[in-house]
């Protein structure tokens, strides 16, 4: 009788400690799977700081070209890039559209990071013409 009980508790322990390796297993998952979620999360909200600061310049900018040039953008003629050094790029394409009463200046600022796009912000902005109500 005394023998069935002496492994009885072996096999309780066995059993105890397997479920709690089992826990160990999936908290870690856990928390790592939530420590890459808030390194991405920084990451984004960088890029969406970065875009929206050259989004708000861009909107009260007369000159759009020298504007991105003075920022460290590079390229010409509506097509600018910019390296960043948080993991993600920074393009932007501009356009302009001549009317009858101005132009309206539209412009894409695209944050991608290993050549997949994680945040696009469009820019418009319309300059009148003198006289032109």
């Amino acid at each position: 009788m005394k023998r069935y009980q002496g492994n009885i508790l072996l096999i309780e322990l066995l059993i105890v400690i397997l479920f709690f390796s089992l826990s160990q297993v999936l908290m870690v998952r856990v928390f790592a799977s939530a420590h890459e979620k808030s390194r991405s999360s920084v990451q984004l909200r960088h890029a969406l700081m970065v875009c929206q600061d050259v989004a708000e310049q861009l909107s009260a900018s007369d000159n759009p070209d020298a504007l991105l040039l003075r920022l460290n953008f590079t390229g010409e003629s509506g097509s600018y890039f910019r390296c960043e050094e948080q993991g993600f790029d920074v393009y932007v394409h501009c356009a302009e559209e001549e009317t009858a009463a101005g132009t309206l200046c539209t412009a894409t600022i695209t944050a991608q990071k290993d050549d997949r796009e994680i945040l696009t912000l469009p820019v418009s902005r319309y300059v009148p013409k003198e006289g032109a109500l």
